[in-house]
């Protein structure tokens, strides 16, 4: 656990490093004068990412088998659980098990909850994946990659369809039961999992059940994640308007999907600080815009994230508090 604590803190300094490193090459003269610019309007980021949050609140409502929370209770618990998908360094894992907890109080029993977030992830992942994929072709559009290269290039892209396919096959033949075999080839016990392999096996029933009978809100949940990707983009064309950086639609979508990887890659860093930054310069100057508008654009986000961020800790101890004062109340 020591070990742990004092890796994450090293990888926290290794970040921050790098982002400081990237602000000195770029200059923070030039950054200053291109956030001077935003100024106030930097408060209209929350309105793009509110609507991102709606629709992957939705996304999260369609993947419960019977309607049980509603939809403010799950907006409430979700903005909770990400905020600590944030702060935590776990690929944006750890805070499932936490709107899973909070849904008791709702009265979703733990496997129905842990179901939930289990396919809302899945339907994420998958449209993430697609999301991304035609980011990608729209990109080799955009440098008009031809040839040799272009063969290679869709080969990768074509590379997200077998593991869209494998998403769903594990989920829908038993992930838990899968993960239990896995662990067993490779010899490794773990206890707290062993002991609650008859749960594990009720939760892999329970995600099957779902995607047996709710088809249709399987793939309600896949388009309103889409578009919370989709609508992503939205704010990438805001920040830059706000910049008066003309850019396209299509870089845009570019853009967004691609810092979404960066995003995703760098989370082993707690709030991807520094890699999601480098990422996105790269992105940005593959599209011949300059370095100092894309660390502003990052630093942008930041400021956005932050606010987010510490709006959903805020929540989180208010529901953390009300749990504990609840047995008092009985």
């Amino acid at each position: 656990m020591i070990n742990k604590q004092k890796i994450k803190i090293l990888l926290l300094i290794v970040g921050c490093a790098i982002l400081f490193a990237l602000v000195y090459k770029v200059g923070p003269s030039t950054i200053y004068h291109h956030l001077s610019i935003l100024k106030w309007k930097m408060s209209l980021l929350f309105l793009p990412y509110f609507l991102v949050f709606i629709l992957d609140t939705l996304g999260w409502k369609y993947s419960f088998k019977e309607d049980k929370a509603s939809f403010k209770n799950l907006l409430v618990i979700r903005l909770a659980g990400e905020s600590v998908n944030t702060i935590v360094p776990s690929a944006y894992f750890a805070g499932e098990p936490v709107k899973a907890y909070f849904l008791k109080r709702h009265n979703i029993s733990m496997v129905d909850g842990i179901a939930s977030v289990v396919i809302s992830k899945a339907m994420m992942a998958i449209s993430q994946i697609i999301f991304v994929m035609i980011g990608v072709i729209f990109l080799l559009y955009k440098l008009n990659v031809t040839g040799s290269h272009l063969i290679s290039s869709i080969a990768i892209i074509l590379s997200g369809i077998p593991i869209i396919m494998f998403i769903i096959f594990v989920q829908k033949h038993g992930l838990f039961a899968f993960l239990l075999k896995l662990l067993r080839i490779f010899r490794i016990r773990i206890r707290y999992i062993e002991e609650r392999n008859d749960r594990l096996r009720d939760l892999d029933k329970n995600i099957y059940q779902f995607y047996s009978h709710n088809k249709k809100k399987a793939f309600s949940s896949f388009i309103c994640y889409f578009l919370g990707w989709v609508a992503g983009v939205i704010e990438v064309l805001l920040i830059l308007y706000l910049l008066n950086i003309p850019v396209d639609t299509v870089s845009a979508y570019i853009i967004e999907s691609l810092s979404t990887v960066a995003k995703g890659i760098t989370s082993f860093i707690p709030g991807s600080i520094g890699g999601q930054e480098g990422g996105i310069i790269a992105i940005f100057i593959s599209l011949k815009l300059s370095a100092s508008v894309a660390l502003t654009f990052g630093i942008s986000r930041r400021f956005r994230e932050l606010i987010w961020t510490c709006a959903g800790l805020f929540v989180l101890s208010k529901l953390e508090w009300a749990i504990a004062e609840s047995p008092t109340k009985e």
